[in-house]
């Protein structure tokens, strides 16, 4: 419980403000290897390991999770997963250090997209049951672990974190990505490996703070700064493809 009636209504308005609509679509695909971000009809499973535990890591379209509180990777499961096919899973931001915060209308920073975790030749079977690369060594599993996982990190005070799975056509010998994290050619490696549109996916919102809201020690530097969601996203709250900022609201 917060110390302070103030903190504990400044943090219920966050919520209200940032936090982003349930949306739901069966097709994430309009056009060759081009994610929009949208959650799949049954959202991919996505559950954090929260430090202090005091709230769920569990997302579901949109949940907003405080960059500090991520521990590590998240326990990811595809119920749907097909036992004898294998899969690639890819966690993506697609604002980066944009020049303010989503839902604000602005355009993605230079960094991205920014890939943040990549793992291929998931067994379904593994997915189905809920995927965490510890238990995937426990088990004796192969996996391919191409982009260790990186916790937010978050410029301004909010970014979108998405997570994709793919259906591979077969198990794939990949090469090492190498390399910066940014600028991620998400379409050029699909396409490369053939990897056609997401089979599930689920997105988060992290939210820098400059302390714990949980501590009880007031806010500073951008947390009250004028950069603080300049539009709280009037007319943009449908999450948009990645490279391009939400679209308008129908």
């Amino acid at each position: 419980m917060f110390k302070n009636n103030g903190r504990t209504a400044a943090i219920s308005c966050l919520l209200s403000a940032v936090s982003a609509p349930q949306t739901s679509l069966a097709d994430m695909s309009d056009g060759a290897n081009e994610l929009t971000w949208v959650c799949t009809e049954t959202p991919l499973h996505v559950e954090f390991p929260i430090i202090g535990r005091h709230y769920s890591g569990e997302i579901h379209c949109g949940t907003l999770l405080l960059q500090q509180d991520i521990a590590g990777a998240p326990e990811v499961t595809f119920e749907n997963a097909d036992p004898e096919t294998h899969y690639t899973l890819m966690m993506i931001d697609p604002d980066a250090n944009a020049d303010g915060s989503w839902p604000d209308a602005v355009l993605p920073g230079t960094n991205a997209p920014v890939r943040h975790w990549i793992v291929g030749n998931i067994s379904g079977r593994l997915l189905a049951d809920g995927f965490t690369e510890d238990k995937a060594s426990r088990l004796g599993e192969t996996i391919s672990v191409l982009e260790p996982f990186h916790h937010p990190n978050i410029f301004h005070v909010s970014d979108r974190y998405g997570l994709f799975v793919f259906a591979q056509p077969e198990l794939i010998e990949f090469e090492p990505l190498g390399g910066t994290i940014r600028n991620f050619d998400y379409r050029g490696f699909n396409a490369k490996y053939r990897l056609s549109a997401p089979k599930a996916s689920n997105f988060f919102v992290g939210v820098y703070t400059s302390v714990s809201p949980f501590s009880g020690e007031p806010f500073h530097g951008i947390d009250v700064g004028h950069i603080w969601h300049k539009t709280l996203g009037e007319g943009h709250l449908v999450p948009g493809r990645l490279g391009q900022p939400g679209g308008p609201t129908q």
